[in-house]
């Protein structure tokens, strides 16, 4: 898609509405830029608290158990670490949903906008 954007942008004496949804389909590449980048970030803190939960479970139930909070370890229960890695997967498997229902609400909007963007530059559209 950036091919397109670059030949078409390049390209002088644009109509106004043309230029409008150039610089619509530039804005919609950045925001699904920046959801793929949140979306990953939220993939890998899925996979640590997983991971966690998985090791917790390998261990009894009286074993001392530390929590990072800032830069110092706090002594924490077993059952009161899961309650809060669960909440916080549970939490984190939401927000990744909404993220991928927007990235697919995003994807086509620009595949929307890049129709209409070669219709119009091809000299067929408005």
């Amino acid at each position: 898609m950036n091919g397109f954007l670059e030949m078409s942008a390049g390209e002088g004496g644009l109509p106004p509405s043309v230029r409008q949804q150039l610089v619509r389909f530039q804005q919609l590449q950045q925001t699904l830029n920046a959801i793929l980048v949140e979306k990953q970030r939220l993939e890998m803190e899925l996979v640590e608290v997983k991971s966690a939960l998985e090791e917790l479970q390998k261990v009894s139930d009286d074993v001392v158990v530390y929590k990072a909070v800032g830069p110092v370890l706090v002594q924490t229960s077993k059952q009161k670490i899961v309650e809060e890695l669960t909440e916080r997967k549970d939490l984190t498997e939401t927000r990744l949903k909404l993220l991928e229902k927007q990235e697919q609400r995003t994807r086509e909007q620009l595949e929307s906008l890049q129709k209409e963007l070669r219709l119009a530059l091809s000299g067929q559209g408005p």
